[in-house]
């Protein structure tokens, strides 16, 4: 198993990087290597006793040799890092082992799913999206690639949410609804119709922001 680089350095980053380091643990992926980010003053440092290495770019000449996962939270952020580096990114998947996953599920490349995340029976997670603590995507439902479901978001049975969705924290979409790419949905937020793309709700139910 290739070694896995983390791009980003944040909160985000170092949640998922001991998500990496348990999968290792528990023989189910690649050990850790190390740390990227573009801010200069963190190079040649660690944070949690894992290398920070250098820039984004410093992958561009190592891409073969290592697995990636990038764990910035930004949504529009994962998607321009994931399509500067194409086909030749290796995107591993973070996977916590107190996630619990139905083997019918499928899991993208570069998704990461953190503690207490449920994933349902024929559920599908798009690649480089997140799955936060204690969120949950039910049976038959499908969240798009670059995708973000915030700590405590779920998902019900059949729902169908376009790339770059963004549920805030605590916020949940009821059975059979669909969200359109790259629409926000407001912490607490309760989703009980379909949403067109590109938009903000807030509230419960939720109401359109102009």
């Amino acid at each position: 198993m290739r070694p896995v680089i983390i791009v980003g350095t944040g909160g985000h980053a170092r949640e998922v990087g001991e998500i990496v380091q348990a999968q290792h643990a528990a023989g189910q992926g690649g050990a850790l290597y190390g740390m990227l980010t573009d801010d200069q003053s963190q190079h040649g440092t660690t944070s949690l006793g894992i290398p920070i290495l250098g820039p984004i770019a410093w992958l561009a000449t190592r891409l073969a040799q290592f697995s990636v996962i990038i764990a910035i939270g930004d949504n529009a952020t994962r998607q321009r890092i994931a399509q500067q580096f194409g086909s030749e990114l290796h995107a591993a998947k973070a996977i916590s082992p107190h996630a619990i996953i139905s083997p019918h599920a499928t899991i993208g490349a570069g998704a990461m799913l953190f503690p207490n995340a449920v994933v349902g029976p024929l559920a599908s997670i798009g690649p480089h999206s997140i799955v936060n603590v204690g969120s949950s995507v039910s049976h038959d439902s499908t969240v798009g690639a670059y995708s973000n479901l915030n700590p405590g978001s779920h998902v019900a049975g059949n729902c169908q949410l376009g790339e770059g969705v963004a549920l805030g924290m605590g916020a949940n979409v009821i059975q059979g609804r669909s969200l359109g790419a790259w629409t926000v949905v407001g912490a607490g937020a309760v989703v009980i119709r379909d949403l067109p793309s590109h938009a903000k709700a807030v509230g419960v139910p939720t109401r359109l922001l102009l």
